[in-house]
């Protein structure tokens, strides 16, 4: 039995969540480039107390934009790929949002700048200079 497929075996199987990022419709009409997904994976966030996520989401929106899909706007891209970018405490943290929670760029960089970079650790530091 253990080697039977699973779809073969009495078992349940757990729906596939449904997406944090609720990512225009135009973006499923292209094909991501290798050497994007190569860049955006080079630059991952893993949400470290040391790391800046001011930092990281310029950087991830740069990186994007120096991409260009037929009929897609950046905005699209940004959002896609925004989630490859992360890695270890900043993928969990996404991964457990509820679903269709971030729905535009503004809303990502809110809550990711507010998740990483908390008010309470901006008044600490303002306090230490």
């Amino acid at each position: 039995m253990d080697d039977e497929p699973m779809w073969a075996a009495d078992r349940v199987v757990a729906s596939t969540p449904g997406s944090v990022i609720t990512i225009p419709k135009t973006a499923n009409e292209f094909t991501i480039k290798g050497n994007h997904l190569t860049l955006v994976k080079g630059n991952q966030f893993y949400g470290g107390i040391k790391t800046d996520p001011h930092k990281h989401i310029h950087e991830s929106f740069e990186i994007c934009d120096m991409f260009k899909y037929r009929d897609t706007k950046n905005e699209a891209v940004r959002l896609m790929m925004f989630p490859l970018s992360l890695t270890g405490e900043a993928k969990t943290w996404l991964d457990e949002l509820n679903e269709g929670t971030i729905k535009t760029l503004d809303e990502l960089r809110t809550a990711f700048i507010s998740q990483f970079f908390p008010l309470a650790l901006f008044d600490r530091l303002l306090g230490e200079i």
